[in-house]
């Protein structure tokens, strides 16, 4: 019986092929690039840079410092521009303090201000290492206020990556739209 499950654990990873003809991608070692050639926002591409490292390792790949190690590279690209104001919730809640023998009531405010609209691109492109061809691409966008809790650069860089790796390994043409 041990045999039979050999065998057939044997046939099912060489059944392991893309329909082109090529191994199946699975996770495995990566190194992870960032690719900004005009390198504005160095924390930016930082941040970006993890927040893809950990979704990553959420999906079972093993994450190795430096580059020229792993069986792929993940090339990370971030792109962000500013697409107009739009109207935002000022944030000025109710609330009670004391402070210096004072009792202070604030009321809540119905006050909007408006507030940066700021469109945010990732992409990922998984590489082997050793022949340099792009295996697989992901990309996301979203657009968020500047400002915000869920428009903290931080935020973006999660919500983005946890995304784009969600995906793999299927393939898509489109950008995933997130919220």
């Amino acid at each position: 019986m041990r045999i039979l499950g050999i065998i057939a654990a044997a046939f099912a990873m060489a059944g392991q092929a893309s329909g082109d003809g090529q191994p199946a991608l699975t996770p495995g070692t990566v190194s992870i690039e960032v690719v900004d050639a005009q390198h504005q926002h160095p924390a930016l591409d930082q941040l970006f840079a993890g927040a893809v490292g950990d979704a990553l390792t959420d999906a079972n790949f093993l994450i190795l410092p430096g580059q020229g190690h792993g069986r792929y590279i993940a090339r990370v690209t971030v792109a962000q521009e500013a697409r107009g104001a739009v109207a935002a919730d000022s944030g000025a809640g109710s609330g009670v303090t004391l402070g210096g023998g004072r009792l202070g009531v604030s009321l809540p405010s119905n006050a909007t201000q408006m507030a940066g609209l700021v469109v945010t691109r990732l992409q990922v492109d998984l590489t082997l290492r050793e022949t340099g061809r792009t295996v697989w691409t992901g990309r996301a966008t979203t657009a968020q206020v500047q400002g915000t809790a869920a428009g903290a650069p931080a935020a973006v860089a999660a919500k983005l990556a946890a995304a784009v790796i969600r995906r793999f390994p299927a393939k898509a043409d489109e950008a995933i739209a997130v919220p």
